[in-house]
C-alpha cells in the first residue's frame, strides 16, 4: 500500500484532529486552551488506556535527533515522550507529521543580546 505523508502545522493539527483529554491525570500536559491536559503517558494505566484506542486515532509525541518534538501518526515506541488521542481518524494509508521546533538555550540568549539597548 502506497503511504501518503503530510506535514502540517500545529495550527492545522489543532483544526483537524481534536484531542481526547487525559481523564486518568488531572495534571497532564498538552492542554488545549484552559481545558484539561491531553498527553498520555508511556507506562501503566494510561498507556492501556492508549493501547485499547482505535490505531488511526493515536499519535506520538517524539523527541527528535535535531532537539525538536514532532508530533506523528500512529503509535511508535522509539524515542517517544507521550501519547495524544485524537477524536477523528487519519485516513488510511496517511501518515501525518507536525513539526514543533524549540528554542535552545543558545537562541534565547541570542534573543535576549538583541533586545538590550
Amino acid at each position: 500500500m502506497t503511504e501518503t505523508f503530510i506535514e502540517l502545522s500545529e495550527d492545522d493539527f489543532d483544526a483537524r484532529y481534536p484531542l481526547v483529554p487525559n481523564h486518568l491525570n488531572p495534571n497532564a500536559s498538552w492542554a488545549t486552551g484552559e481545558g484539561p491536559g491531553c498527553l498520555f503517558e508511556t507506562y501503566g494505566d494510561e498507556l492501556e488506556f492508549v493501547r485499547r484506542q482505535a490505531p488511526r486515532t493515536i499519535w506520538t509525541l517524539l523527541d527528535g535527533d535535531d532537539g525538536d518534538l514532532y508530533l506523528v501518526s500512529g503509535y511508535h515506541f522509539v524515542n517517544r515522550i507521550g501519547y495524544l488521542i485524537s477524536t477523528v481518524a487519519v485516513s488510511e494509508g496517511t501518515e501525518i507529521e507536525v513539526h514543533i521546533p524549540m528554542e535552545s538555550e543558545d537562541d534565547a540568549e541570542a534573543d535576549e543580546w538583541k533586545m538590550e539597548p
